[in-house]
């Protein structure tokens, strides 16, 4: 059953056409009837009731919701449909939602929250006609429908209420309302209040670049992380924050904070693919799931998870540069939990110091001091915003397009020195923030001499790579947890071999004095005690590599050795931490 549209221009005085009941019809504007009934704009349904009797049928206009339209058929291409819904709120201006046909399901409540809380009047009684007048429609128009933001197909980038690039596709969300990516204000304005700062001032350089460095992970194939800016409060670590934000929307209606469940945050990351998660606050991050929180958002894929009928439910994916600040670093954070960061969480949430020469600024410009400098930011990022990121992709797909991007990223790789894979990881962090640097800065974004950015990046991964041994974190983090169990527990739960005593209790082995130096004689179990939350290949590995395992059995391979103690033959790993 089709809805025939009355134009908006029609006169309100003018009678409404020939009704063909029952069908549903749209009005944009009120008009008055033949019979001189008047009529508000909406969505009506003519119908038909059966007269008593022998009496004839009994018309009668239901209104439904004020003007909404169906204009296309969207479908994701996986089997998943939906309607493209265009509408009038009560403020008089128009606005369109992909909507998923999920939403229709049941009596339709879901649906209704989302258009009345975007403006739409719906009458209390009338809201089942309102699901089959959605149902009914099957408009010519088929659009492609994306559920998450960001690269389409290669060549369109689909954002809330606007495609940068080529391809008819529209965002579908059951969140009808995505104005995160808002826009205020105008580009010059920020370019001018925000982005000259980046002159001379590293850590603001950083922030943009991170924020613009969402783009580019899908053509240059890298994966998600970034950076936690960390330092004492009142730096201006948020200033440089809401910079990052202001790229594509309000910079505090953009960002999110730490204190969120992981399930919340992986659809936020969701809604940011392909740009940029801001987290605030590392302080208020649960310690316990932090590290968890950081391998997923790097490793792009949500939890799988099964609906009410036991099905698959689709798994939310993302890419996301992910731009966090905090008083403390994320394995200062883990340990209050009892955890130790691993080196994989590091490398993907690196740590940049937030002190330079006035708190995060090395150059304040026509500012009087760094606290100035960082309000005079803050402020901007509310009054011009939105501009810069949209931009930056539009430029993106002009001339060669993205396919030169992975050859230019290898060229600024090229530049670092790391000492192992783990530093190697880094550096390819910091190289594609250099290179949505200096692609900003030759597309004009950024108002700053070219080789800013690259220099820039190149000096905190120098600062970086120094505040951290040549050692992986994850080996020294064995190493130290070993060293520090013999120290602190070496007579509570180790006794010397060859003397039987019954006051060691949770022992963990045994130990031999051999001239000057004591082996530690650990049992299995006591190993794991001593190192937990890695396993004990990987322990092994690393004891072995820093030759810390003096005595093994050469004969079957094994790391541990085969002695008696009291009579009982036990595998021992023998052991011999050393400091330093």
């Amino acid at each position: 059953m089709t809805a025939t549209n009355v134009t908006p221009l029609m006169a309100e005085a003018e009678a409404a056409p020939e009704i063909e009941r029952p069908c549903f019809r749209v009005y944009d504007r009120s008009l008055t009837t033949k019979t001189g009934q008047k009529r508000r704009a909406g969505v009506y349904w003519h119908g038909q009731r059966q007269g008593k009797g022998d009496a004839p049928p009994v018309d009668y206009d239901q209104w439904i919701c004020s003007p909404l339209h169906v204009e296309a058929i969207t479908s994701n291409g996986d089997g998943h449909f939906g309607r493209l819904l265009r509408f009038r709120n009560t403020l008089g201006r128009w606005r369109e939602w992909a909507m998923p046909m999920a939403m229709l399901r049941g009596n339709g409540e879901e649906l209704r929250g989302e258009l009345l809380n975007m403006g739409v009047e719906i009458d209390p009684d009338g809201f089942k006609q309102l699901n089959r007048y959605i149902q009914s429609q099957h408009p010519e128009r088929q659009v492609t429908a994306a559920t998450a933001t960001g690269w389409h197909d290669g060549q369109l980038f689909i954002m809330p209420g606007e495609n940068i690039g080529q391809g008819d596709a529209i965002l579908q969300s059951e969140a009808a309302n995505l104005d995160d990516f808002a826009r205020a204000g105008n580009l010059d304005g920020w370019r001018q209040q925000i982005a000259r700062y980046c002159a001379g001032n590293p850590l603001l350089t950083l922030g943009i670049c991170t924020a613009l460095a969402g783009p580019l992970l899908h053509p240059t194939r890298q994966q998600s992380g970034g950076i936690n800016l960390w330092g004492k409060s009142g730096t201006g670590k948020s200033s440089i924050l809401f910079a990052g934000c202001s790229v594509w929307g309000h910079a505090e209606q953009f960002k999110r904070s730490w204190n969120a469940t992981g399930n919340g945050l992986e659809g936020i990351a969701t809604q940011r693919n392909d740009t940029l998660l801001a987290l605030d606050e590392l302080t208020e991050a649960d310690p316990a799931k932090a590290g968890d929180i950081v391998y997923a958002l790097a490793n792009g894929t949500g939890r799988a998870r099964a609906s009410r009928s036991g099905a698959a439910r689709t798994t939310n994916r993302w890419r996301v540069s992910v731009l966090s600040n905090g008083e403390v670093t994320l394995s200062a954070k883990m340990a209050e939990a009892g955890k130790r960061t691993k080196a994989g969480q590091e490398v993907r949430l690196l740590e940049v110091s937030a002190a330079r020469a006035f708190g995060c600024w090395d150059a304040l410009h026509d500012q009087q001091d760094g606290g100035t400098l960082s309000k005079a930011i803050a402020r901007a990022a509310t009054s011009h915003y939105g501009h810069a990121g949209p931009e930056f992709v539009r430029r993106l797909l002009e001339g060669e397009g993205l396919e030169g991007l992975p050859e230019a990223l290898a060229l600024l790789r090229a530049e670092y020195q790391p000492r192992n894979g783990l530093e190697g990881r880094a550096a390819d962090r910091f190289a594609l923030l250099a290179l949505a640097g200096e692609l900003a800065i030759d597309f004009g974004l950024l108002p700053i001499a070219p080789d800013s950015a690259r220099l820039a990046m190149l000096e905190l991964f120098a600062g970086w790579q120094a505040e951290r041994s040549a050692d992986t974190s994850e080996d020294a983090a064995i190493k130290a947890q070993l060293l520090e169990f013999v120290t602190r527990h070496g007579e509570a739960h180790f006794s010397e071999r060859g003397i039987p005593t019954d006051k060691v209790r949770d022992r963990a082995g045994w130990w031999e004095q051999r001239g000057e130096q004591r082996i530690w004689l650990f049992t299995p179990e006591g190993l794991r005690r001593a190192v937990p939350g890695f396993e004990q290949r990987t322990v092994l590995d690393v004891l072995d590599a820093a030759g810390w395992i003096v005595e093994r059995d050469h004969k079957s391979g094994k790391r541990s050795k085969r002695i008696k103690v009291d009579g009982t033959p036990l595998w021992l790993y023998h052991l011999q931490p050393l400091e330093g």
